[in-house]
């Protein structure tokens, strides 16, 4: 699978305005729904949204949304569950653009038989597909680009309350609640590693979006969860960092 990016040719390469403008974001599962959502909410405030995803076809499509509306952005392809094609894809952003300012991870998995199986009978099996994605997938995908990212950067995690440990839990989904709450602990994690370099990491809950993952009972549009993304994006710099986060709020662990 190919892992360069493609040429951007926007009409507001050289008038953007906006909170981040100038800014490079890389967002993942950026094709369809959240992803796409926060990629387009980044790229109005005027960063240089790039969208990774795994179907080409899919990302070349969003991309060119956006810039008929006069955004900037370019299409990255990789499989973030291949570490090989995530340090080809941060390779080709480096020679390209230097540096990235802004590293959302959104790419997640949900899976059917994650839904229907009891904690009590976990398939590891499933249990394993889930954390390749939702875990793995963003500790490599920051593996390769942390480097790149500029003092002062962020990186933004998308989570879940399904991995929250402060409440009752309702046993719903343990592979995909098992995952999330993992990745929570390595977001505090990096937060505390990266202060030195003054970067951001931080978490945050986007709510029951209507996507194909939250089906069609969701009440949350993908913009509207985005929004929180933008508020993370482009907060000022602080010392409160490695936060759980919702609607712009923080939240329990």
């Amino acid at each position: 699978m190919a892992t360069q990016i493609s040429k951007s040719s926007s009409k507001k390469d050289e008038s953007s305005q906006g909170e981040l403008a100038g800014k490079v974001a890389v967002i993942t599962g950026a094709g369809r729904g959240i992803g796409k959502a926060i990629a387009t909410v980044l790229a109005r405030a005027g960063a240089h949204s790039i969208l990774v995803v795994r179907d080409r076809e899919a990302g070349e499509r969003a991309v060119d949304e956006l810039r008929k509306q006069g955004y900037k952005a370019d299409v990255g392809v990789a499989d973030i569950t291949e570490s090989a094609q995530v340090s080809m894809l941060a390779l080709s952003i480096m020679q390209r653009y230097k540096r990235v300012d802004i590293l959302v991870n959104n790419a997640g998995i949900f899976l059917r038989e994650d839904r229907e199986m009891r904690p009590s009978k976990i398939d590891p099996l499933i249990l394993e597909r889930t954390l390749k994605v939702n875990l793995y997938g963003p500790i490599q995908v920051c593996d390769a680009f942390i480097p790149l990212i500029n003092r002062g950067g962020r990186i933004i995690n998308v989570s879940s309350t399904m991995g929250q440990l402060s409440g009752e839990a309702d046993g719903y989904g343990p592979a995909y609640s098992i995952s999330k709450a993992a990745l929570n602990m390595y977001t505090q994690l990096l937060a505390a590693d990266l202060r030195d370099r003054e970067i951001m990491a931080d978490v945050f809950h986007p709510g029951w979006v209507k996507t194909d993952m939250g089906g069609t009972g969701a009440s949350v549009e993908p913009e509207d969860a985005a929004q929180t993304a933008l508020f993370l994006a482009a907060r000022p710099p602080s010392d409160q960092t490695g936060l759980f986060w919702h609607k712009g709020k923080v939240i329990d662990w």
